[in-house]
């Protein structure tokens, strides 16, 4: 039998499935999942990183802005914790 899903889970595994949809398809949701040090490792790439912040600005109601820490979007982990700060729980 599976533990139920944390929060946090819920939030990677959502996450890291938009990273899937702003790349075409070209990183999975379990590369994404798995990657340590950055999306663009991945081969996410500049217009992959805008989609990514169209799907989580529509998905989650937060504006990711351009002058906000866009480190923040390397990993998704990083993502979670953003949008943690912003008040997504």
């Amino acid at each position: 039998m599976t533990a139920p899903a944390t929060p946090d889970s819920v939030l990677h595994h959502e996450l890291a499935g938009l990273v899937a949809e702003a790349s075409d398809g070209m990183i999975s949701a379990a590369e994404a999942l798995e990657e340590p040090e950055s999306l663009g490792l991945l081969g996410l790439t500049s217009l992959g990183f805008v989609r990514l912040i169209q799907a989580v600005e529509l998905r989650y109601g937060v504006a990711v802005g351009t002058d906000d820490d866009l480190t923040a979007l390397d990993t998704v982990p990083a993502l979670a914790e953003y949008l943690r700060a912003q008040g997504v729980a």
